[in-house]
């Protein structure tokens, strides 16, 4: 398998159980007949996902929630075992399969056509066959009974490396610690065995009379991986010293586990299940805490992409994890600090995904929002990302702002808007009209340091009135009008400004401008 995931509820002191929360739920996405480690997804573009069933290979390209099938059927299967995608060559992917002798088939065209990479090979029925070396993904390795092989081309040829394992049959599961010569097997009905040189020699690290269906390594946090076991009293194993030993995690002692996955990105976060229980359990702090979820069906498989795509292989068909806390942009704080003239805007993000980026929103009256300006985002993220915007020489008085999430295919989220207070002016100020000279629009600002009734009115050099460009009540704060000169001739003007404030401040004010033709 590539990166992969499976409990008795018992409360103790070491180990929390809670019982399922109604806000997460699994969702069958696609019936179908799972078997081994029928999922993958692609590292580089996980909206693209891969499920086998039976002979057929199904593909998602919008991250599990709707399928069909690709190519033709994967010849002589009667079920996928296990899928390896070739993450730098989009299309070409492995898949070992259970037939009549069991096999490996590869395709690089999406399974239109298919070779054998690996004929006459015997896999454990209900195993994961193949894995990957996250480190080198080229490297892939199989067993063929108790023969451990290695391709160094993706299958194209194969070595065998050992004729002894420890195993007494083909195993369950294969993993690769990155960035090492460490590989652990489980098998059926003896244990994990592990290797210190890429699998030329092996030793038994863990005991047990029952099976151990899943291993599943920690990407983030080195040494550390996790195991189930099914029968042999059952159970949840953690190692934290790249698999020397292993501990039995308490409160899933006597549960025939099977499936268990953690994510990638975030060593934090596990899923794991049990063979036939209904259930499931999901940490997000590394096993301190555990959140048991029911799901259908015999469980096989679970595979997590990030904090919110989260997928399973049960043996009524494909499942993904589901729940309103799912969100695209989990938004950690949003706050908005005055500093002279200037308003910035922080915000800092906990997770993403598909994040284009945010649009700035301002209102006056928090019901009527314009667009100011745009930051980019990070896309997809499980790291937590901080952003700012600066609004300079802000209005006086109250305003809002909040974030409009984008995303890649144009859907958003719009968060709630913070509040903040502008400058507070202390004098009267006509301000001279900008651009001038002009032709024929320009702009005059003033500001009031009381809410004042106000009108401007444009004269000519004779002294004559031609136009009135304000009269009205205006708040405490700068204003700006855009005065349009289309009707006049080019020439000298005088605008006045006259403000009777309601603390009974009165003010006058007069500037030239120049209308160019």
């Amino acid at each position: 398998m590539k990166y992969l995931a499976t409990a008795v509820l018992i409360c103790s002191m070491f180990l929390t159980v809670s019982n399922a929360q109604p806000a997460y739920q699994w969702v069958m996405k696609r019936s179908g007949s799972s078997l081994g480690g029928p999922i993958d997804y692609h590292n580089f573009n996980p909206d693209i996902v891969y499920y086998g069933s039976n002979a057929t290979i199904y593909k998602s390209t919008d991250r599990g929630e709707t399928f069909s099938a690709t190519g033709t059927n994967v010849p002589g299967s009667s079920e996928i075992k296990a899928i390896l995608l070739d993450d730098s060559n989009p299309g070409t992917f492995l898949v070992a399969i259970e037939s009549s002798p069991d096999k490996i088939m590869k395709t690089t065209n999406d399974g239109q056509t298919w070779t054998t990479s690996l004929n006459n090979v015997t896999f454990s029925y209900f195993g994961i066959p193949i894995t990957e070396d996250p480190s080198h993904p080229d490297t892939v390795y199989t067993m063929n009974g108790v023969n451990f092989l290695r391709s160094p081309d993706f299958g194209d040829t194969w070595i065998t490396l050992s004729s002894n394992t420890g195993s007494n049959s083909a195993p369950c599961d294969i993993e690769v610690f990155p960035d090492t010569s460490i590989i652990l097997i489980g098998d059926n009905g003896t244990g994990i065995f592990r290797s210190t040189d890429y699998g030329v020699t092996w030793s038994q690290a863990y005991s047990t009379s029952g099976e151990i269906p899943t291993i599943s390594i920690n990407y983030t946090t080195p040494g550390i991986a996790w195991a189930t076991k099914w029968g042999g009293g059952g159970g949840l194993l953690k190692s934290t010293n790249y698999g020397s030993t292993w501990n039995l995690q308490s409160g899933f002692t006597g549960t025939s586990m099977w499936g268990v996955h953690v994510q990638p990105t975030d060593g934090n976060m596990v899923i794991a299940g049990c063979y036939s229980c209904g259930a499931s359990w999901r940490t997000k702090n590394g096993g301190q805490t555990w959140t048991q979820i029911s799901i259908g069906g015999s469980n096989y498989q679970y595979s997590i992409v990030d904090s919110m795509t989260q997928f399973a292989a049960q043996s009524s068909g494909f499942y993904k994890l589901e729940s309103q806390y799912f969100i695209p942009v989990e938004l950690a704080s949003f706050v908005a600090e005055l500093s002279g003239n200037d308003v910035t805007l922080s915000w800092t993000t906990a997770t993403e995904l598909n994040n284009q980026g945010f649009e700035i929103e301002q209102s006056f009256d928090n019901q009527n929002f314009n667009k100011i300006g745009f930051v980019p985002g990070f896309g997809t993220t499980t790291e937590m990302k901080s952003y700012s915007f600066i609004i300079p020489d802000v209005n006086a008085g109250v305003q809002y702002y909040r974030l409009k999430q984008i995303d890649f295919d144009g859907t958003s989220t719009t968060f709630n808007s913070v509040e903040v207070t502008g400058p507070m002016p202390d004098n009267f100020v006509l301000n001279q009209n900008h651009p001038n000279p002009f032709n024929p629009s320009t702009t005059i600002s003033f500001t009031l340091p009381v809410e004042s009734y106000v009108t401007i009115k444009l004269f000519n050099m004779l002294g004559q009135e031609v136009a009135k460009i304000a009269d009205g009540s205006f708040q405490t704060g700068s204003h700006n009008f855009e005065f349009n000169a289309q009707n006049l001739t080019s020439g000298a003007y005088i605008y006045t400004l006259e403000a009777n404030g309601v603390n009974g401040q009165v003010f006058k004010s007069t500037k030239k401008m120049l209308l160019l033709r």
